[in-house]
C-alpha cells in the first residue's frame, strides 16, 4: 500500500512542476517579443550518421543580431537555408530564445502534465477503490 501512496506522492510533484512550468512560460510570453529567424546555417552532428540542426539569426527589435541553434537535429534537414519561422525572446536577455509554435513553447508542461495525470489516477484511483468497493 505505501507504494500507491509513493506514485500519489510522485504525481503530485510532477503536477507542481508542470504547474511552476506552465507559470514560467506565462511569464516569458509576456515579457517576450516576437520577431522572425531566418535559418542562416545547419549544424552538423555525427549520431549514427549525420544530424542536421537549424542555426536562425534574428534581429532584436534594438537592432542587435543573434544566433539560435535550435537543440534538436534531424537526418534529413527539417529545415533549408533561407526558411524563416517566429521566434520570441526574452528583451533583457535575447539569447533566451523559443521558436513561437504551441509544443515548442509549452513542450515541458505538457511532458509533466502527461507524466503526472497518470500516476495521479492509478495513485488516487487506489484509495477511491479501496473506499467503495469494500
Amino acid at each position: 500500500m505505501w507504494q500507491y501512496y509513493m506514485i500519489l506522492l510522485l504525481g503530485f510533484l510532477l503536477l507542481f512542476a508542470a504547474g511552476y512550468s506552465f507559470r514560467y512560460t506565462l511569464a516569458f510570453l509576456k515579457r517576450g517579443e516576437k520577431t522572425v529567424g531566418t535559418v542562416t546555417g545547419l549544424q552538423t552532428y555525427k549520431s549514427e550518421g549525420d544530424v542536421y540542426a537549424p542555426v536562425f539569426t534574428y534581429h532584436t527589435h534594438d537592432g542587435r543580431i543573434f544566433t539560435y541553434e535550435l537543440p534538436e537535429g534531424t537526418n534529413p534537414p527539417a529545415w533549408e537555408i533561407g526558411e524563416t519561422e517566429t521566434i520570441i525572446y526574452d528583451p533583457a536577455n535575447p539569447q533566451e530564445v523559443r521558436l513561437y509554435s504551441y509544443f515548442r513553447v509549452f513542450s515541458w508542461t505538457l511532458v509533466l502534465l502527461s507524466l503526472a495525470l497518470p500516476l495521479l489516477v492509478i495513485g488516487g484511483g487506489y484509495f477511491v477503490a479501496e473506499r467503495f468497493l469494500k
